[in-house]
């Protein structure tokens, strides 16, 4: 799969990817260098709201791309650790997800029983399940939604990964680490973030739009933000 720049070193490809014996999905892929952009939590509050979408969360931090974040509870607070610029949001729960973390040697992914937090930590999401660890993709019951995933490959690029489709975790944690010859995206981690009808995705940097409407607002988003010292 090729993926273009469409400016500042952001990359971004559409494909229909096939999941599996299931029809092919639009699938949306981000890709950016994390020393020059950053992952930047983004709450509804910051727009005026209690909820909003990605375009909200997008235009709050005037980024180039905004999406779904992590799991919350009926009274819409974040269900997880948030850490965004070096602070933290809200606290880690130690149950049986994972921890997507960019620092100072780049983008991880740990079991959030298992947390260490790593030197020079800028951000992290807890949420789950994992899907892909060190390279290997998960196991998973059936059940198909919308997907949205942050992983990293080997040269320590962050991706965003959204399926406009319903997909199953299991097909698509196969084709997150299926190498990139084979037609996947060859990643060593990849984290589930919270999708099905929340999922969303807002894109708009040079001359590329997208959007992927969700059927609900959420309390907290993702946005990708260009670092200033670059």
């Amino acid at each position: 799969m090729r993926l273009v720049d469409i400016g500042d070193g952001l990359e971004y490809a559409s494909l229909a990817a096939g999941y599996g014996d299931g029809p092919a999905v639009t699938t949306y892929v981000l890709r950016f260098d994390p020393k020059l952009w950053s992952l930047q939590h983004v709450t509804a509050v910051e727009t005026g709201a209690r909820l909003t979408d990605a375009a909200g969360f997008r235009k709050a931090r005037a980024a180039a791309a905004a999406f779904n974040g992590i799991y919350f509870d009926p009274a819409y607070k974040p269900l997880g650790l948030m850490v965004s610029q070096g602070k933290q949001l809200s606290r880690l729960r130690r149950v049986d997800h994972g921890v997507f973390t960019v620092a100072e040697d780049g983008p991880t992914l740990q079991h959030a029983r298992q947390w260490q937090e790593p030197a020079g930590l800028d951000f992290a999401a807890e949420c789950g399940p994992r899907l892909v660890v060190d390279g290997a993709p998960l196991h998973f019951k059936p059940g198909l939604a919308r997907r949205t995933v942050l992983g990293f490959d080997a040269l320590g690029r962050v991706y965003v990964v959204i399926t406009r489709g319903v997909v199953g975790l299991e097909d698509l944690a196969n084709f997150l680490a299926r190498d990139v010859a084979q037609g996947g995206l060859g990643l060593r981690g990849a984290l589930n973030l919270d999708g099905g009808s929340s999922t969303m995705f807002d894109l708009a940097w040079g001359n590329t739009r997208v959007a992927v409407r969700s059927a609900v607002q959420v309390p907290v988003g993702i946005a990708v933000v260009k670092r200033q010292d670059n």
